[in-house]
């Protein structure tokens, strides 16, 4: 290939293709006609159709983090087209006016926050009326921390840098919602997301707000954060949901001073063992313990920033060659329905040019007549003819009896002339001021990268 490059060099990292066709499997879920989820699945609620029922059971017992009964669906907006999560409660009292909620957490736009996008009560879930059902984000190819690593079949043990990542996004989001004078009130494993790429994500923010009691203070609430912030990391890193009940407390402690850094140890302990009342800190006392420890995570997530620039930029020139693609393959062996020879056209003046110069990029053969298969030469030599380089090459018919030496700048000038004959003769110019906009977003112009 040119330069030495494989296939792969020209198109995005292989991982990232599979999770965006994962992302798009995910949005479209559907359930089958006999799959008994049906009984409880409407077909839509509101102006969202094709739900797709999330958990396996309903979630959250009496005593559970939202102390009701929910069920979780992906479903999509026929407004945006957008992908979101609707979880219907079943059974509450609303303490709070859900509409003032809404905006206040609609307005919590955070990376590591599921935001929050409506609050509606509805009569159109299968037999129920008055269901007060919360929409959030749809965060696609995610599972709770619960599930990622407490449970038999968890994923495998825990480094010191994913557990790092984890607190450097969770003390952020908390961080950022306590700044904004609310408490997160969710803060359980089984409410907290994580991707494959281990991205944290806090979910059900809000609902609390809204059925929970409401004469806590805030102050006792964002206390409340910080402990729950110190019991949740305890938990993740003994992989066990009781590694922080009472009873097995002090071993969870040990395990972590034997198998982590010391200052993953203090910072956990610091978090769990804050006092109520006078004596409580901020979560911004808490950063400062692990500033050196977050400042680690934002080089890491520069460096992300820059891999996905690369990735995008290898699919802005994927997309433009497509489109010069698209145009060469209009003009090529066009039939003319103006002329009885059906070839008049295509096989003349710029079009047999450009025949030839495909011949050249995509039917070349070795000396001994087997094929050439070089996708970085193709590439290489597109992006010549579209930026319309002054090199010249040697374009030789298939008989051999017509050999031309031309530029890929004459080459270009002949694509333009011959798509915009077909953009006469197709009548895209008898309107001028839209012609004129046609024409010129259909030019072979060259990109600076």
């Amino acid at each position: 290939g040119a330069g030495g490059r494989t296939l792969s060099d020209f198109f995005a990292a292989e991982q990232l293709r599979a999770d965006l066709a994962t992302r798009a499997a995910q949005s479209t879920l559907m359930l089958d006609p006999e799959d008994p989820r049906n009984s409880f699945t409407p077909e839509r609620v509101n102006e969202f159709h094709t739900l797709f029922p999330l958990d396996s059971q309903i979630e959250d017992s009496p005593h559970g983090p939202l102390g009701c009964p929910s069920r979780v669906f992906k479903a999509v907006s026929e407004i945006d087209g957008g992908t979101y999560a609707l979880r219907k409660l079943d059974g509450i009292r609303i303490q709070q006016d859900h509409n003032a909620m809404r905006k206040q957490w609609g307005e919590i736009t955070h990376p590591n926050v599921v935001r929050l996008r409506n609050i509606f009560i509805t009569n159109e879930f299968n037999g129920q009326s008055n269901a007060l059902v919360f929409c959030h984000d749809f965060v696609f190819g995610s599972m709770t921390l619960e599930e990622r690593h407490m449970r038999g079949d968890a994923l495998g043990g825990i480094s010191e840098d994913v557990i790092w990542s984890y607190i450097a996004q969770l003390t952020s989001a908390v961080r950022y919602v306590h700044s904004r004078g609310k408490a997160l009130r969710c803060l359980h494993a089984s409410k907290v997301l994580v991707t494959p790429q281990q991205r944290i994500f806090l979910n059900c923010c809000g609902i609390l707000d809204v059925i929970g009691d409401k004469k806590i203070h805030i102050q006792d609430q964002q206390a409340d954060d910080l402990r729950e912030l110190g019991t949740l990391l305890l938990q993740t890193v003994c992989r066990s949901m009781d590694a922080s009940l009472p009873s097995s407390l002090a071993a969870s402690i040990e395990y972590l001073s034997a198998h982590y850094h010391p200052d993953l140890k203090d910072f956990v302990v610091f978090c769990i063992s804050q006092p109520g009342g006078a004596g409580q800190v901020s979560i911004f006392t808490a950063c400062a313990r692990v500033a050196g420890r977050l400042l680690e995570q934002l080089d890491f997530a520069y460096q992300h920033q820059d891999a996905c620039h690369r990735e995008l930029a290898k699919e802005i020139q994927c997309g433009r060659l497509f489109r010069l693609l698209c145009k060469l393959n209009m003009v090529l062996e066009r039939p003319d329905r103006h002329n009885s020879d059906a070839n008049a056209w295509a096989e003349t003046g710029d079009r047999y040019l450009l025949k030839l110069y495909r011949d050249y990029v995509f039917h070349q053969c070795q000396d001994d007549d087997t094929p050439v298969v070089d996708f970085g030469g193709i590439v290489q030599s597109l992006n010549k003819l579209d930026v319309g380089t002054s090199e010249k090459i040697t374009l030789i018919s298939r008989d051999e009896q017509t050999i031309l030496i031309v530029s890929y700048a004459d080459l270009k000038a002949c694509a333009e002339r011959s798509f915009s004959e077909l953009l006469q003769d197709g009548n895209y110019t008898q309107q001028r001021g839209m012609n004129q906009a046609y024409i010129d977003q259909t030019q072979f112009t060259a990109l600076d990268y």
